[in-house]
């Protein structure tokens, strides 16, 4: 409710309450587009990936004719998990249950029945592995479990997609991978990325790199301010090209990038709920996000070169994560500290301030899903 003075947030309880995540989980990640990793995940046919969603489990694999499908984790004869491991190998290109060895091929179709009659009367056409839709993007793949997904891919991320339009995302390669698990809701760490308000309380270095975020705001214009004199889409300090401890880089650059790219120092692109993207001069880093429970979220943190950089004798992979490394680390620690105070009894609802328009945005996207 908007009182005229400042606006509220959703109720406290949408940020550990069981049954209102459960709700989230049906209206938002059950039919968003949700990133589940990029194509180099799976390199042969017959690789998988288990992929938790909320309370469902999605198994991604390669085909021999090197298409990616994803399939519930669900045998077709009585339910039994197909696999029960986060990644590996299925075997002489065939998915067997580990129960009663009814046999799929890795495109889903059902193959064979131990000790079926005729009287059964199977129609293994009938009898495929649940389907999960899937497509890829640039690299990225991303499956939706929603029956009929409202719709394609390539328009749900068009317009973000088009803030890395200049980089070469099909040429990544990953240098570095951590995953972290928050003692938060998932709401609580997009909320986190969505302001600059605690920049300068919580990282205190990263304002020294990005000047604006001293302000509390994102950019010049939401602060008030004239850009950096005579670089007008800077956004690091000068002397500054990228995240780093000193903000210089050894490595080459990305070829292609146009002046604002290589200025801005900095490009993200948010695909919620799931991912965003952070693109500089010479490297690249991803976060995915995943809802572990109503109090929990789990990160996957990819950092990517140009594969042509990846022998590179700049290459430091310690230097090129470590600035990145710290500020998730810092990020996560108040996240959780947000999960902990949520909880207290008398405590209804937050205040949102001006300052946190993008907060409300996103809350009013969460409404709109749920149909708050």
């Amino acid at each position: 409710m908007n009182t005229g003075r400042y606006r509220e947030t959703l109720p406290a309880r949408y940020f550990y309450d069981s049954e209102h995540y459960g709700r989230e989980l049906q209206t938002i990640w059950h039919r968003e587009w949700i990133c589940v990793g990029r194509e180099e995940d799976w390199p042969q046919a017959g690789d998988y990936r288990r992929i938790r969603l909320g309370d469902q489990q999605i198994v991604v694999t390669r085909a021999r004719d090197r298409a990616l499908h994803a399939f519930h984790n669900t045998c077709r004869h009585r339910g039994a998990a197909l696999c029960d491991k986060d990644e590996g190998h299925f075997e002489n290109g065939r998915i067997v249950c580990p129960y009663h060895a009814w046999t799929y091929a890795l495109s889903g179709e059902l193959q064979r029945v131990p000790r079926a009659a005729p009287a059964d009367d199977l129609r293994p056409g009938d009898l495929t592995l649940y389907r999960v839709a899937l497509q890829t993007w640039r690299g990225f793949v991303f499956v939706n479990l929603a029956g009929q997904p409202g719709e394609e891919l390539p328009r749900a991320l068009l317009d973000e997609g088009e803030h890395v339009a200049a980089w070469p995302l099909e040429a990544l390669s990953r240098v570095h991978r951590e995953t972290r698990s928050l003692d938060c809701n998932w709401k609580i760490f997009w909320e986190n990325y969505l302001e600059c308000y605690h920049c300068p309380v919580v990282h205190p270095e990263l304002c020294q790199l990005v000047p604006v975020y001293r302000t509390g705001y994102m950019d010049y214009t939401d602060a008030g301010l004239e850009p950096q004199q005579g670089r007008p889409h800077a956004m690091l300090r000068p002397g500054a090209v990228t995240w780093s401890a000193d903000g210089t880089t050894e490595l080459p650059w990305f070829e292609g990038l146009g002046d604002k790219e290589r200025e801005t120092g900095m490009t993200f692109s948010t695909f919620l709920p799931t991912l965003f993207i952070v693109a500089h001069v010479d490297y690249l880093r991803t976060v995915q996000v995943m809802p572990l429970g109503p109090e929990q979220t789990g990160l996957t943190i990819d950092w990517y070169v140009h594969r042509d950089v990846v022998g590179h004798p700049a290459l430091d992979v310690e230097r090129l994560t470590a600035f990145a490394r710290q500020v998730v680390a810092e990020d996560g620690r108040v996240c959780e500290l947000n999960q902990q105070g949520i909880r207290g009894a008398p405590h209804r609802h937050g205040i949102l301030l001006g300052i946190e328009d993008y907060v409300y945005e996103f809350e009013q996207w969460v409404r709109d899903r749920v149909g708050d």
